[in-house]
């Protein structure tokens, strides 16, 4: 039988009211409450145990939650705010609670925009519950905070002092954190205490400079028994500690992080003290500051965090979290370089509704749908909105499939930089980063794409430091938040080269920290001859090359796409046409290619490297016969010799084939002959 001592049993009707509602109150009494209609599920509130009259079946607090949910009780109370609640013993009678006591501190917990999202209520004898706003009912609370986003404590004067590059204290609870705001020092912490901080959590800090201060616990004791507790490894636990530990270890990734240990600078602590008993012996804000100077950069318990792969348990890793073909992947950064007008927003566009559906309108595989967000640096809201109406007008995508799904912003000026320039032009982590972050855990997001790159930030382009800073605070939200980030980039001035990484503006830092980097080039006059394309269709076809590609082999073949203006029908008396928007579609080559598929090309091509058996090599040259290349593929899929030669000549003016000196292995003199140029082959 549940120990009507133990905490979680005194919670049983706060629970068993959240997982199954109102009880049968006829069928109910004092000591007991009643489920159902015909009261079949019973809940006795002396001893915290249930029992279904109906299935024969019943058991204490974890056991019904388990029942009811299928979770795990003890994690279904904790992401529930139950824990922390600890509620109070009730009267013999089992109904009746004693009073929690005095509410002596309220701490409010906000988002970055200041909304209040719950509260830490502190009582007098020591005891903590939280508590969310009713939405519905205004005035009124919902003793948990379940659904609730986790946020630290002061959250929008934390992201103000971040972002001024001030140094920020996370200690371990509110009064702690008010305590050094009243001195002048940031300060914050997770709400429920030691050993409740969450990786939700983690964003928040992304670029900043963090001191932790834990509290000084003595070891702790098994709540029954009284026992000495260790931790798994040996080590004896100690909540303070042990919770300064942690946080330190989750932002070491993100921040740079130091661990202030008191217990070195106050020779007689005594157990349980803080940094506000400290600051209550009489020390100043000045002794404070030149405390946590000397606090110590937090170190890994492996300096790089080694292993040996002969007994690694994960010697198989998990695949990639590939998004949509090869164009993004969770966890890293992904770039497509163009110069502007060519169309790269219309493809990123067409290629994120595409994950937003769960189906291809670009002709790239979708491995699974996607939460999408779209930040918008150039084009405003309303010329967002023009963009995504033509691109769904176009492929036929109705707008309740994006409900949930797709998320637009385009906060301008007020949405902050990623990162900015003191006022002595050192970097240091702008609003846009907090918020990002913050966004991107609300919306749960999977894929965010920043549009473009250049606009997300306002230092000095062309420095490599500078931009490596700006890419990193990137990267490490990809890796911490287990989302793709996108970053469109305009090209430098000059030619277009498509598949080179180095075309794109600003610093090499840029393309150094890309994993999945794109080139955007139009169709250029010669490619058009090549391929038969008129000149006006010309100028709407671009083509897409890999550029940088380390995670996997590179795109041996441009992809094309074709620009398509749509009328949005926006139209009104003043602007009768409306607007002409553009969006993108697949598109392939005409006529001469369209019957091959690509194991036929590739077999062809195989034929041509190889050449002929006598030694010889194929030619295009007009007045061959035996050597002539164009009956390999005459040979292979019956076009005869006038849409071969095409075919042929093609390949040569795209590098496709390339010619190569050789000498004749009969007549002994040089000749000329056709290889392949491996990277070029179709995919």
């Amino acid at each position: 039988m549940t120990d009507p001592r133990d905490d979680i049993a005194r919670q049983m009707e706060p629970i068993a009211r959240r997982l199954l509602g109102e009880p049968n109150e006829a069928l109910s009494s004092e000591g007991e409450l009643r489920f159902g209609n015909h009261g079949s599920m019973a809940i006795n509130l002396q001893t915290g145990c249930w029992f279904d009259h109906e299935r024969g079946v019943g058991g204490g607090v974890l056991a019904l939650i388990k029942d009811v949910t299928g979770v795990d009780g003890r994690t279904w109370i904790e992401r529930n705010g139950f824990e922390a609640e600890r509620a109070a013993p009730r009267k013999a009678n089992g109904r009746q609670r004693a009073p929690l006591g005095k509410i002596v501190a309220t701490y409010p917990y906000r988002d970055a925009n200041g909304e209040l999202l719950f509260e830490v209520l502190r009582y007098s004898p020591k005891n903590f519950r939280q508590r969310r706003p009713d939405r519905n009912s205004p005035g009124k609370w919902i003793w948990d905070v379940e659904g609730v986003p986790r946020v630290p404590y002061r959250l929008p004067e934390l992201n103000e002092q971040i972002e001024l590059g001030r140094r920020v204290v996370i200690v371990e609870g509110e009064k702690d954190a008010d305590r050094l705001w009243g001195l002048g020092v940031p300060a914050t912490c997770n709400a429920g205490g030691a050993g409740k901080w969450h990786d939700d959590l983690t964003a928040f800090f992304v670029g900043a400079h963090v001191v932790v201060v834990g509290d000084h616990d003595p070891q702790k004791r098994h709540q029954k028994t009284g026992d000495l507790m260790f931790h798994e490894d040996g080590s004896a636990i100690f909540a303070g500690q042990d919770h300064a530990q942690a946080v330190a270890r989750a932002l070491s990734g993100v921040a740079r992080v130091r661990v202030l240990d008191l217990s070195k600078h106050w020779p007689d602590i005594p157990p349980k003290a803080d940094i506000s008993d400290w600051l209550a012996l009489g020390h100043s804000r000045e002794d404070l500051d030149r405390l946590l100077d000397q606090a110590e950069d937090h170190r890994q318990a492996k300096v790089l965090g080694e292993w040996d792969a002969g007994t690694d348990k994960q010697y198989l890793p998990p695949p990639r979290g590939w998004l949509l073909g090869t164009a993004f992947c969770r966890k890293f950064i992904s770039s497509i370089v163009a110069p502007g007008g060519v169309g790269k927003s219309a493809l990123r566009l067409a290629q994120l509704i595409s994950l937003a559906i769960g189906r291809p309108l670009t002709g790239e595989h979708v491995f699974q749908r996607c939460r999408v967000l779209i930040v918008s640096l150039e084009d405003d809201a309303d010329e967002l909105r023009r963009r995504l109406r033509a691109a769904c007008l176009h492929h036929g995508v109705a707008q309740p499939e994006l409900e949930g799904w797709l998320f637009l912003a385009s906060p301008g000026a007020d949405g902050g930089k990623l990162m900015v320039p003191d006022q002595h032009g050192r970097p240091v982590v702008g609003a846009l980063a907090g918020k990002l972050a913050a966004t991107i855990m609300d919306r749960k997001i999977d894929i965010c794409c920043i549009d473009p790159f250049v606009k997300s930030h306002s230092v000095e382009e062309n420095s490599n430091s500078m931009i490596d800073k700006v890419v990193q605070i990137l990267s490490d939200m990809a890796g911490a938040l287990n989302c793709a980030i996108d970053l469109p980039h305009h090209t430098a001035k000059g030619q277009a080269d498509p598949g080179n990484p180095d075309r794109g503006r600003g610093a090499s830092s840029m393309r150094d920290a890309g994993r999945l980097v794109y080139t955007l080039t139009p169709m250029t006059p010669e490619e058009a001859q090549a391929l038969g394309v008129s000149e006006a269709e010309r100028r709407s076809l671009i083509r897409l090359d890999s550029a940088k590609v380390n995670i996997m082999p590179p795109m041996t073949a441009a992809k094309w796409f074709r620009l398509v203006g749509v009328e949005i029908g926006n139209e009104t008396d003043g602007y009768p046409s409306g607007d002409n928007v553009q969006t993108v579609e697949a598109w392939s080559p005409p006529g001469l290619f369209a019957d091959i598929s690509v194991p036929v090309l590739n077999a062809i091509l195989d034929d041509i490297e190889a050449g002929l058996p006598d030694g010889n090599r194929y030619s295009d040259a007009p007045n061959v016969t035996d050597r002539a290349a164009w009956r390999v593929i005459d040979r292979h899929c019956g076009k005869g010799e006038g849409p071969a030669r095409q075919i042929i000549k093609m390949w040569v003016g795209s590098g496709l084939l390339i010619q190569h000196s050789y000498e004749n292995p009969t007549t002994r003199k040089p000749v000329k002959g056709l290889r392949v140029d491996a990277v070029k082959r179709p995919s």
